[in-house]
């Protein structure tokens, strides 16, 4: 869902200021600003929660153990202007780069950034938010598509994201040393009741 006050007056575009106004009106729904069109979606659904909690048992042992930053879930917003503010599902910071994270939101990329694939969201996580990312230097887009149970990895090289084939069928991290995903193993943890 999409509202946005430029597609009603052509000129206006929204900023955090007019998103922290909006009120909630549902509980769970997460608010997102792409070039000052406000897009709206809501609470994820119980699998996609079990896809994200699978991500996070295997990633926080790794970054805890290591001292090597915070992991961080949503909604906590990144804002990279006054009129992109993205929300995504989880997303890495360096230890050496969590001056970056305010009381409100985190002010510049993170280093690792996931998204977890919706029907309501799937368009929008692969185009104009993949987009945005790669535009303000985030070096590593994690994809996970619960449906077709597949994670794509992408890495920042020369401005543009590569997608990184996988190794034995798994996925290894370039910002988090020591992080490797096997998906097949992940989606078949996150089906247990």
């Amino acid at each position: 869902m999409a509202i946005s006050s430029a597609a009603t007056t052509g000129t206006t575009r929204l900023t955090y200021a007019d998103l922290e106004a909006i009120p909630q009106e549902r509980p769970g729904d997460r608010h997102e600003l792409i070039d000052g069109v406000l897009y709206v979606s809501p609470s994820p659904v119980p699998y996609h929660q079990s896809v994200q909690v699978r991500f996070m048992a295997i990633a926080l042992p790794v970054v805890d153990g290591g001292g090597l930053g915070r992991i961080y879930t949503a909604p906590v917003d990144i804002h990279f202007t006054p009129t992109d503010i993205l929300n995504p599902d989880m997303m890495f910071i360096r230890a050496d780069r969590l001056h970056i994270v305010g009381p409100s939101y985190v002010t510049a990329a993170p280093d690792l950034v996931v998204e977890i694939l919706s029907p309501s969201t799937y368009r929008r996580d692969l185009g104009v938010k993949m987009a945005l990312y790669e535009r303000f230097g985030v070096p590593e887009y994690w994809v996970f598509d619960p449906q077709a149970r597949t994670v794509a990895l992408r890495v920042l090289e020369d401005g543009r994201y590569r997608l990184v084939e996988p190794e034995n069928g798994r996925l290894r991290s370039t910002v988090i040393p020591g992080l490797v995903i096997d998906p097949t193993a992940l989606f078949a943890a996150a089906d247990l009741p």
